[in-house]
């Protein structure tokens, strides 16, 4: 006997994105770029995505994080304004790559208003 009813609403699996602009692989873009281009000794695998950036983490120093942040405005094709150079965005990385991809999608937005 089949109880599925032909009414109910079909259950998607998700499948793996290959946009190259989720947070995850925004993540792993930045730990790439931590470990294989800013002057820190830190192993690509060694670095946890909730792990602060800061003070008590991964103990990035004002200079590195400058470096950082101008290699992230580059790679992701974006501009910190001021006011988004605080703590806050640099917790972890998990919270600054929700930051990169909420303004990539503004970008995107404002881009295809002006077309």
């Amino acid at each position: 006997m089949d109880t599925a009813r032909a009414d109910a609403p079909s259950i998607q699996t998700p499948t793996p994105s290959t946009d190259p602009n989720t947070v995850q692989n925004i993540i792993a873009e930045l730990k790439k770029m931590i470990a294989h281009e800013l002057d820190v000794r830190i192993e690509e695998n060694d670095i946890d995505p909730a792990v602060p950036l800061l003070e008590g983490g991964l103990m990035l120093d004002s200079m590195v994080l400058f470096e950082f942040i101008t290699r992230i405005e580059e790679r992701f094709g974006i501009a910190f304004a001021t006011q988004n150079l605080s703590s806050e965005v640099f917790a972890d990385l998990t919270v600054l790559s929700q930051h990169i991809h909420a303004m990539m999608q503004d970008r995107e937005r404002h881009d295809g208003a002006i077309q």
